[in-house]
Order: C-alpha cells, then structure tokens, then sequence
C-alpha cells in the first residue's frame, strides 16, 4: 500500500513539473512576442529622434553584439560543440546577414511609411511564405485548407493597407509595405535554410553566430555613411537603443528558445499571435497611431488565417 502510495504521489509529482514547465513556457513565449512587438515602436521613437536607417540598424548591432558574443562563450563552454565545415561557417553567416542585417534593413526602411501595427501584421504572414518557398525548393504539395489559409490572410493584409490608405496619415504607403514584404520574405529564405544548421548547432548558439555575422555589414554600412559616427548622440537617444537592442532584440530570441523547448513549436506558433495584437496597442499607447474598426478586422483575418495554417501544420 505504502509503495502504491509513493507511486502515485511520484506521478501527480511528474504530472504538476510538466504542467509547471508548460506554463512558464507560454509565459516566456507570451513575454517574448510583447518584446519583439517593440523593435516597431522603438525604431519609430528614434526615427522621431532624427536617426536614420543605418544609424539605428548600426546602434542596434553594435549594442546587442557583446550580449550574443558572451552567450555564444557561454554556450561553447557549457554544451557539445561540433567541428563546422568551411562551407558551413559561410552558410550560417550568409544566413546571418540576409535575417539579421537585410531583412532588418527591408524592416526598418518600410517603417519609414506604414505604422507600426500594419508592420507587424505583414511580418506576421511570414509562415505563408515559408510554405510557398517549401513548395517552390521542396515540392511540399499545399492542400485546399492551406489555400484557404493564403487566402484569408493576404485578404486581412489588404484590409489593413485599405484602414491605413482611408487614414491618409502615412506617405508612400505602398512602398513601405514592399519593403516590409521583403523584410518577410528574406525572413522566411533564412528559416527555409537553416533547418540542418540549426539541428547541428543547436538553435540559441545558431542565432548568435548568425547575429554575430551581421554585426559586421551593419558596421561596415554605418562607417561609409557616416564615419561610424555613433557616439555623438543625445541620452534619450542612446536609452531608446538599449531598449532596442536588449528588450526587444537579444531578450526575446533567448526566451523564444526557451519557450520553444518547454511548449514545442506548433504551441509557439498559435501564441505567437500575441504579437500583431501587442502592436497594436504599444503603436497607440507610445505613438499615438489610431485603431479603426477596418483595422481591427484585417487583424483579425490575418490572424484567423495564420491560425488555420498553424492548426494544419499540426494535423
């Protein structure tokens, strides 16, 4: 009786550490998308600063890179490490640079003229993408649900560049949107790519490699524009880009692997929805960018869309 008994309080024991280990998962997750919701926020605060593209992307580099460097030492130390192939260090740093320093270029340029939610909501389509381009390289065969899915969320899009054009408060519109189309795009090449790397090297000491990488481009881009001139700026300034830099960059992508390991990768998918909503409010909270009705349904239709692609993935 006694043994049956310990039995059992060893399995509610196991039962209540899964639940526990859940949970902080989706906290981390939760928290993680809130943070990356920001990047938009923060890089428009400093636009308002009188900062430029290169100027932020180099601030953001600059100050995030000691963060990454000292985790990729950490990790090296503390976990299995694999020899790495000429070829292969070239593809995790290409990878690097076309996530990390031309994606976040595409990005920034287009948040020069669409608001802050109706970037995130565009970024937030980047599964669509990952699954066409896996039908294009892969010859991963799309089913009608997930026809239906392309179909609700470029409908959602549409709605929110319709809410943004019926505002008239933001210029060139849609060449802020292409711009942050190619940012999703770019984005989706680089998690096509990186599946094998990322199995070999292990996700978080991938992200610092690759985000290592890009430091460099970043660098070299803010020294042919203006002399690498980034220390003659105002306090404010400076504080937006730790922000920048730390909570909304070198944070969420460590909680993002942490979260993924304690929930899995399709549960992450569905809270990722926290995001384009989180942006939106941060958007009128911070910048003072309007909420309309039409803005809330494209939202919703993106999101309904994203879900249904989600939900496939998982069937």
């Amino acid at each position: 009786m006694r043994v049956f008994n310990q039995r059992n309080k060893s399995e509610l024991k196991i039962r209540v550490t899964a639940r526990q280990r859940f949970l902080l998962g989706i906290l981390l997750l939760v928290v993680a998308n809130i943070c990356f919701s920001a990047k938009a926020v923060l890089v428009k605060l400093l636009y308002r600063e009188g900062l430029d593209v290169p100027s932020v992307i180099a601030l953001r580099m600059l100050l995030s890179f000691p963060f990454y460097a000292g985790m990729a030492v950490f990790l090296h130390q503390r976990s299995a490490n694999v020899r790495l192939s000429g070829r292969e260090v070239l593809a995790v740093s290409a990878l690097g640079i076309l996530s990390y320093y031309v994606s976040s270029m595409l990005d920034f340029m287009g948040l020069q003229y669409v608001t802050a939610s109706v970037e995130r909501l565009v970024l937030f389509t980047y599964p669509t993408m990952v699954l066409l381009l896996s039908s294009l390289f892969f010859h991963k065969k799309i089913s009608s649900t997930q026809v239906l899915a392309l179909v609700l969320t470029y409908t959602g899009v549409v709605l929110a560049f319709a809410a943004e054009l019926k505002l008239g408060a933001q210029r060139n519109i849609w060449l802020g949107g292409m711009f942050v189309f190619g940012c999703a795009a770019t984005y989706s090449i680089y998690i096509v790519f990186t599946g094998e790397l990322v199995h070999k090297i292990g996700s978080a000491k991938f992200t610092c490699y690759a985000v290592m990488a890009a430091t460099v481009p970043a660098l070299l881009q803010s020294a042919l524009h203006n002399r690498l001139d980034v220390f003659q700026y105002t306090w404010p300034v400076y504080h937006l880009s730790i922000w920048l830099a730390v909570v909304a960059t070198v944070v969420p992508t460590f909680l993002i692997v942490e979260g993924i390991r304690l929930v899995g990768a399709n549960n992450s998918s569905v809270i990722g929805f926290v995001g384009p909503v989180a942006t939106i409010f941060l958007g009128y909270w911070f910048l003072g960018e309007p909420v309309t009705s039409l803005q809330l349904l494209g939202t919703s239709v993106v999101l309904a869309g994203v879900f249904l692609l989600s939900w496939k993935g998982k069937t």
